[in-house]
């Protein structure tokens, strides 16, 4: 079931994985509306294409790995193995030049029409037959990379950002893989001012909650070096994943009460979890979040695919951990 990280703790790797690329049902709490006039991007809407700017071709671009992908000319049938870059390539306009996804690719919702590889256990062949002039992907399993290049068929390896900024980087380098620079400039602009609209509304917050994120039913979380980390760093929480010194640690029940978080956010409501489960727990009950009623669940699309959503993602959690604030 779930979307990206790979390294540090596979477990937590391949739960947030599918949980990127997974398409749960919504969170049962509700979720913080956006300010009037923000960005957004609709998953059920119709997503308009624009045509690629040939005149910006050739281009060589690099991936994650550092591997140089040279394109002569705008890329007519891509095939994206990541659910994170298959919305940002609906965002930028490339949508027409989509023509294959990952199985697990839901947003937006024209995917649903489109075929499906799975990502996990890719099939050489599949996507050779698909016959795609760029394939993207998130994570190299079976030195995929490797043998589609042997075909002849260019492969952008883009690891999962380990912050805002990344995702914003991304979105640029794929405008350019697909021609649409202006598109992707535009894109980034928004979402970096929307980003932008929530960092000035915090300014001179004076006690910034705690927050214990829990991406699975085994205590993994997301600290620093994170996207998700990144997204409570923007937000000023204090999270107490942080003190493991790990990207993804596995935290403990006893470490998780004793750091009394002020909130808890659960992305990991589709594996059952909820308010009533966590106050359950043997000893969870002298928890502050536990105690005041501030346990959220949340989509963990919105939270773990650094793509146009992340701002749905930002602007929900403002409204987890400042109510007020963000009604």
């Amino acid at each position: 079931m779930r979307f990206h990280i790979l390294l540090a703790a596979l477990g937590a790797l391949l739960a947030l994985a599918a949980s990127c690329n997974s398409g749960g049902s919504p969170p049962a709490s509700p979720e913080a509306s956006p300010a009037a006039g923000a960005f957004s991007f609709d998953c059920a809407a119709a997503i308009a294409a624009t045509a690629p700017d040939a005149g910006a071709f050739p281009v060589e671009v690099a991936d994650s790995g550092g591997n140089t992908v040279k394109l002569e000319e705008p890329p007519r049938h891509i095939v994206s193995l990541s659910a994170g870059h298959t919305e940002i390539l609906y965002a930028i306009g490339a949508g027409d030049q989509v023509a294959a996804v990952d199985n697990t690719s839901d947003c937006p919702a024209a995917v649903n029409d489109l075929p499906k590889v799975d990502a996990f256990a890719p099939s050489v062949e599949q996507i050779a037959g698909l016959e795609p002039d760029l394939v993207v992907i998130f994570f190299d399993p079976g030195d995929l990379q490797t043998s589609l290049q042997g075909l002849g068929i260019p492969v952008l390896n883009l690891a999962a950002p380990e912050s805002v900024q990344g995702a914003y980087d991304q979105v640029a380098l794929l405008g350019e893989a697909t021609g649409h620079v202006e598109d992707a400039t535009r894109l980034g602009g928004e979402m970096e001012a929307a980003v932008q609209d929530v960092r000035s509304r915090l300014v001179g917050v004076a006690e910034p909650p705690t927050v214990f994120h829990e991406i699975d039913t085994k205590y993994f979380s997301a600290g620093s070096g994170t996207f998700i980390g990144d997204l409570y760093g923007i937000l000023g929480a204090e999270n107490i994943a942080d003190a493991t010194g790990e990207a993804y640690p596995q935290m403990s029940a006893e470490a998780i009460i004793q750091s009394d978080p002020d909130v808890i956010i659960l992305a990991d409501e589709d594996a059952g979890e909820s308010a009533a489960t966590v106050k359950a727990r043997p000893g969870w009950g002298s928890v502050s979040a536990v105690k005041n009623g501030r346990i959220y669940a949340i989509d963990p699309d919105i939270v773990s695919r650094p793509g146009p959503r992340l701002v749905e993602a930002l602007m929900t959690l403002a409204g987890y951990l400042y109510p007020e604030m963000f009604p």
